[in-house]
């Protein structure tokens, strides 16, 4: 039995899709309890109903980004621990910076050199740290996030600008750290970051000339769409 063949099992499947249909009977719980208290509060099921249309069309498009990252992992891990993976907490940027970082300490050179080394001790280890690391966010929002939230709500409401700024700094200091890293790593990796930033200035820039009000809420989500479908382009020519 290979490594491919635990990663595609039947077991697999049915614990993941036992997981996921608990965490949908949470969903429908938290639905039928928003709306009866939407009713209470006095919405009329127009609003509601409305509300629940914007609420589906706006996660078309970051949708089909978890469908491309779904298959971006499935060569790497399978089909079912992406799944579950990217259905619950998880996103493709992280999934694969935790597993690569989960593989290299477990000594291979990266995460794809673990999928083709049929080393089945360290897929456990992978898998736990994939899950168990994301999890610090969600402990960090029960223990701080009513303070941190009444914190920025106070700071905001007094319109200062070191907050703006504060905030480009922190997001320009992420990609500054993160980017270069991958611009290194191959041509491909570099034409693909290049081919993101063009799609999102040209949709920042059609959205302020043409006042263009929903477009500015899709632009990551497209430029990360575009981005992948580069990515594959510009590794099937240049590697």
């Amino acid at each position: 039995m290979d490594l491919m063949t635990i990663l595609n099992s039947s077991l697999l499947y049915i614990l993941v899709a036992v997981s996921l249909l608990i965490i949908f009977g949470i969903c429908v719980f938290f639905y039928i309890r928003g709306r009866r208290r939407a009713f209470e509060l006095g919405v009329s099921p127009e609003v509601f109903k409305s509300s629940m249309k914007g609420a589906a069309i706006f996660s078309i498009v970051p949708s089909i980004a978890i469908i491309i990252g779904l298959i971006s992992l499935s060569p790497l891990l399978g089909v079912p621990w992406p799944w579950f993976r990217l259905s619950v907490v998880g996103s493709l940027g992280y999934e694969l910076m935790s597993g690569d970082l989960a593989a290299k300490g477990a000594g291979f050179e990266s995460l794809s050199a673990f999928s083709s080394s049929n080393d089945m001790e360290s897929l456990g280890a992978i898998m736990f740290v994939m899950s168990i690391c994301i999890m610090t966010g969600m402990v960090c929002n029960v223990l701080f996030l009513k303070k941190i939230h009444s914190n920025a709500t106070r700071i905001g409401s007094k319109q200062n600008p070191f907050t703006a700024l504060a905030l480009s700094c922190l997001v320009i200091a992420m990609m500054a750290v993160m980017l270069p890293m991958q611009l290194v790593i191959s041509p491909a990796h570099a034409l693909t970051a290049g081919t993101s930033a063009i799609v999102t200035y040209v949709l920042s820039y059609a959205a302020r000339k043409y006042n263009i009000k929903w477009l500015p809420d899709f632009i990551m989500s497209f430029a990360l769409v575009i981005g992948m479908v580069s990515g594959v382009l510009w590794s099937s020519l240049l590697i």
